[in-house]
């Protein structure tokens, strides 16, 4: 149950960090398509990441490979794909701060989140 309620959490949380991300980069020209990619990823992290836990625990790491391609995507976007190259075509630095500050958050936080919980 506990888990259930986690998820829920995280499915209404994750992609919403994902909408920071476009919300701020559409002032310099973001697409929704930026938008779509990034709540992809997000579910596709978290689908991966609850079934992995709790539907097929005996090949729970294969799901979190799985799990982990998702996290991988939205940094791939934020560091180096369509977002990063926006911030960075943005003569704003409050824009890049902004932008620079969500992927360590991302990066740091996401990352060390899971053994936060053990």
């Amino acid at each position: 149950c506990a888990q259930f309620i986690r998820y829920i959490d995280w499915l209404l949380t994750v992609p919403l960090m994902c909408v920071e991300f476009y919300i701020i980069l559409r002032a310099v020209g973001a697409k929704p398509i930026l938008l779509w990619k990034m709540i992809f990823f997000s579910v596709w992290m978290l689908v991966a990441g609850f079934l992995g836990e709790t539907v097929f625990r005996e090949s729970s790491v294969l799901w979190g490979v799985i799990s982990t391609l998702g996290y991988v995507g939205i940094l791939y976007e934020v560091w180096l794909g369509s977002a990063s190259k926006l911030a960075s075509s943005s003569n704003d630095p409050r824009l890049q701060g902004a932008i620079r500050a969500l992927g360590w958050f991302l990066l740091v936080g996401w990352a060390i989140y899971p053994s936060l919980r053990a």
